[in-house]
């Protein structure tokens, strides 16, 4: 059976049958993005660990096609539901070491992203995550739309609303020294959930100079500074701004940025958390 090319109509796509046949049937050319965001599709519609596609493709997955891996299978997902927002990952040079990345990467917040207090606060169910990890961030709420991308810092402040304590509760679905940054790019950054904090004018706190401890069950797991990503908070959030407009996505009004682990990740166990970040806020959950 001869390779059959899958078209795109704006951002809408489908595999059918036919090509899904092909792709079994062993053919010579297999385009990437399609044939890799028809597997990640499938993954996330069946809430499966997503595939890594690195040992697949070789170094025909390149970061560019990776992205597009990831924008098309989260399209198909969301099924026209917007973003709760955007995050940034691997902000720190022995991060991207680790994982062969040549920069930080982006994900793209669930609409169901942000957690909601019930009557005796946050509480996280263990249950719904493979791998669960703690990460304390800095976010950042959008003001205003954004559709293209956006030339210094001086010219992003217009558009950022209010700055605040966050935490990340990413599910690291993919685990071992093979994992390359791309296949954490197609993998959502492995985006899962968000509590955020108490927002306040740009203008009233310096990101940069946030400082935060982790505790749970009173024990230190981790302190970060907001340094720590990328060596400028506001920079982190430009190329996150400006990444996720060449990834093809529009940013609203409302949507939370978050830049990046200060510190390091720590794995999520039962018990309760703090994120003191002292006259910044406080977050504070039970893991269940």
């Amino acid at each position: 059976m001869r390779c059959m090319r899958v078209c795109s109509a704006g951002a809408k796509w489908m595999i059918t049958i036919a090509v899904a046949a092909a792709l079994v049937s062993g053919c010579e050319t297999i385009d990437p993005v399609q044939d890799g965001g028809y597997r990640v599709t499938e993954a996330m519609r069946n809430h499966q660990v997503v595939p890594q596609l690195s040992p697949i493709y070789g170094k025909e997955l390149t970061v560019d096609r990776a992205y597009r891996i990831q924008h098309l299978a989260l399209e198909q997902v969301f099924q026209g539901r917007a973003p709760a927002g955007f995050k940034g990952g691997l902000t720190n040079a022995a991060a991207q070491q680790q994982y062969g990345a040549e920069g930080p990467l982006a994900g793209v917040l669930p609409p169901d992203a942000l957690l909601k207090a019930d009557e005796e606060g946050y509480r996280v169910r263990l249950k719904d995550y493979r791998q669960p990890m703690v990460e304390v961030e800095v976010g950042f709420r959008v003001a205003h739309r954004i559709t293209q991308t956006l030339p210094d810092v001086k010219t992003l402040k217009a558009y950022i609303g209010e700055v605040l304590p966050a935490v990340e509760l990413p599910d690291m679905q993919l685990a071992g020294p093979g994992v390359r940054a791309v296949d954490i790019i197609v993998a959502n950054a492995y985006a899962s959930h968000v509590i955020a904090g108490l927002g306040r004018a740009p203008g009233l706190t310096d990101p940069d100079a946030v400082a935060v401890t982790l505790y749970r069950d009173g024990e230190v797991l981790n302190r970060g500074a907001g340094r720590d990503v990328s060596g400028d908070q506001w920079q982190a959030l430009l190329w996150l701004v400006n990444r996720t407009i060449d990834s093809g996505w529009t940013i609203e009004p409302g949507q939370l940025l978050i830049t990046g682990a200060m510190g390091k990740p720590a794995p999520m166990t039962a018990g309760l958390y703090v994120a003191d970040f002292g006259r910044f806020g406080r977050i504070e959950w039970s893991a269940e």
